[in-house]
């Protein structure tokens, strides 16, 4: 099996949504490499299915995916578990929504992959510092992280 890993324009390729399309665009504009549908192993329920996110970001381990469908509760829900079962799994995953394209959406879906990588590198260096600390005498003290 080929993987498709994009790294060039969207032009032609076929999206199943506007949103979608947008959203390839805007990683393309900014050389960000994704894999579109691309089956994921996760573990939901005790059983291990395989999904198709939206957009798989592999240089950054980020998952994108765009939940198309305004003002369905159940949509809106099934939407939640999703993005609860990839955290459960350890995977970082954006939910766009239609309401999302507004204003400067674009800086704002980096900003969201930017954040997700801050927050990664933070928990390595507050798990690092704490092995460190654990591993020095009682009376020195770790450095922080900063």
């Amino acid at each position: 099996m080929q993987v498709k890993i994009s790294a060039s324009p969207t032009r032609n390729k076929h999206f199943r949504s506007a949103g979608e399309t947008q959203i390839a665009r805007c990683l393309d504009r900014h050389s960000i490499a994704y894999r579109y549908e691309h089956p994921l192993a996760v573990l939901d329920r005790g059983k291990v299915r395989i999904w198709y996110p939206d957009f798989q970001l592999p240089g950054y381990g980020v998952l994108i995916e765009y939940g198309g469908v305004n003002g369905d509760v159940d949509y809106a829900a099934a939407l939640r578990r999703k993005q609860s079962v990839y955290e459960a799994n350890g995977l970082t995953a954006l939910v766009w929504t239609p309401e999302h394209f507004q204003g400067d959406w674009p800086a704002r879906l980096l900003d969201g992959i930017e954040g997700a990588l801050v927050d990664r590198l933070y928990r390595f260096r507050a798990a690092r510092c704490t092995a460190t600390a654990r591993s020095l005498p009682a009376n020195v003290t770790a450095p922080m992280p900063s």
